[in-house]
């Protein structure tokens, strides 16, 4: 087991190639303010409220972007944070309909591109 990194291209107003560590306890893409600006993303209207690994609470703005990782394309939120290390969340992981596999350090697709209307 190890940590599972992805490349991902993230489209906005431009689009960038970004490497990014795959978080299964973040929900969203994080992405840090200049990466975001750079890209230009759509911000929604939304801010939200997350909880950081040493239980600190920030709230966060939320964009939208599209996201292609292992050939697959969709969309997702990005929430903008002053982070060292992009993260890619289970949002997107499972809008793709991928998942990591700790024993190959790869993604897996597990259903269609878009996920299930049920």
């Amino acid at each position: 087991m190890g940590y599972i990194y992805v490349d991902l291209i993230i489209r906005g107003k431009n689009s960038k190639n970004i490497r990014a560590l795959v978080d299964t306890g973040s929900a969203y893409i994080v992405l840090d303010p200049k990466t975001i600006s750079e890209i230009g993303l759509l911000e929604t209207p939304f801010n939200v409220e997350l909880t950081l690994a040493d239980k600190r609470r920030v709230k966060v703005r939320l964009f939208l972007a599209e996201v292609e990782a292992e050939g697959r394309r969709g969309p997702a939120f990005v929430a903008e944070l002053d982070v060292p290390t992009p993260l890619m969340g289970v949002y997107a992981l499972e809008t793709l309909g991928l998942k990591p596999n700790p024993l190959t350090g790869r993604l897996e697709v597990i259903s269609p591109e878009g996920g299930y209307l049920l």
